[in-house]
């Protein structure tokens, strides 16, 4: 996730990279969902990862996590009333192996009994506890992701004992060049009887880098959390946790970028929503699947300049795009009938193309076609 000290790395490096393109014409966003400047509890407190939304028994809350994650709650997310209790943040550990120096709620569960479960994206930064020769954000970086529970409906979260969901099986390095382990889990969705998450994996020692499915039983604990390993759900992510090192898992085929959100289609498969820039266009696209492990030819549901490929002639950038059935009867809305909102947060850009802690939560109405293609309203 992006936070103060990481921006100008951010902006050298599209600049280097060509990646300020021309003006993509972005289509008007027709609510918004968390406004910065009248909501906000404390200056960082932004939406930073896709939001989550369960159903409560007065209406919805709502968690798009920061470094200091808060929760939304109301009868719908038009109508919604920030709570400014932080439910978790990371203790800045400065021991890699610990897991626990930064850390964002990316993905929740609700259970029917009250209790809520949840997946944290947790970053290392060895260059602010001088672990790293590179001394830049990049390069130093290793993320994980570990388990995080609630028991007061949602009011506060800790981390389980136990190894993490997924972290790499080699030691953080002080050497490395690039930012390695895994990332940005997606939203947790339902399939038969057991949870699904993907999470992101860069490439390390035998990791490849791509898109890894996770999945683990309904009723089980968040040490049976195991990823697909070419053949089955074998691969334990656990890092170096316990007396034997985790093992490493293999990406789905086709999937190029980050799946930030999943929903199963009344109408048959699977939907996702990935930003990327494919074929010369940047904006969030939209892939369809039936078994989770093959997925379609991205479509392209709205072009938009993202926050890693920002335009600087555009009034913002965007990132962190997620699909929402605000009438799914489903607690955690991972089911869809196709009266999806495509919900994003948006970053206004200054003169010098940066982006600070201005960030609203926006969405989109969608319409499924006859052809079953969506378009924006």
């Amino acid at each position: 996730m992006l936070r103060p000290f990481a921006i100008p790395v951010a902006i050298s490096l599209a600049v280097a990279l060509g990646l300020c393109g021309p003006h993509a014409g972005a289509a008007e966003a027709r609510e918004t969902w968390f406004d910065w400047s009248a909501e906000r509890c404390a200056k960082w407190d932004i939406p930073d990862t896709p939001v989550r939304i369960w159903r409560e028994a007065s209406g919805f809350a709502l968690v798009a996590g920061s470094e200091a994650s808060r929760a939304s709650r109301g009868p719908g997310p038009g109508a919604l009333r920030r709570d400014c209790a932080v439910l978790h943040a990371g203790s800045q550990d400065p021991d890699p192996e610990a897991l626990d120096d930064r850390a964002w709620i990316a993905a929740t569960w609700a259970h029917e009994d009250g209790r809520i479960e949840a997946l944290a994206h947790v970053e290392f930064h060895g260059e602010k506890h001088g672990r790293c020769a590179a001394g830049r954000t990049l390069p130093c970086w290793r993320n994980a992701v570990v388990a995080l529970e609630s028991r007061d409906r949602g009011r506060s979260f800790r981390r389980v004992p136990g190894p993490p969901v997924a972290a790499l099986p080699y030691p953080y390095d002080g050497t490395q060049t690039r930012r390695s382990g895994y990332f940005n889990p997606s939203n947790i969705f339902r399939r038969g009887d057991h949870l699904h998450a993907f999470v992101f994996a860069e490439a390390a020692g035998a990791q490849r880098r791509g898109a890894c499915l996770l999945r683990r039983p309904v009723d089980g604990a968040p040490a049976d959390w195991r990823a697909w390993d070419g053949i089955g759900f074998g691969a334990r992510l656990s890092g170096l946790a316990g007396p034997a090192r985790g093992d490493t898992c293999v990406p789905v085929e086709g999937v190029t970028s980050t799946l930030s959100s999943v929903v199963a289609d009344t109408a048959g498969g699977f939907l996702a929503v990935t930003p990327a820039v494919l074929e010369g266009r940047s904006g969030f696209w939209l892939l369809r699947s039936d078994d989770l492990l093959r997925w379609s030819d991205p479509e392209l549901l709205v072009a938009l300049p993202l926050l890693w490929r920002r335009d600087c002639a555009a009034p913002a950038a965007y990132a962190y795009p997620a699909l929402v059935d605000l009438e799914s009867p489903a607690r955690n809305l991972d089911t869809t009938d196709g009266a999806l909102w495509l919900a994003a947060t948006r970053m206004p850009l200054d003169a010098a193309c940066r982006v600070g802690p201005e960030r609203d939560l926006v969405a989109w109405r969608m319409t499924r076609g006859a052809d079953g293609r969506f378009v924006l309203d």
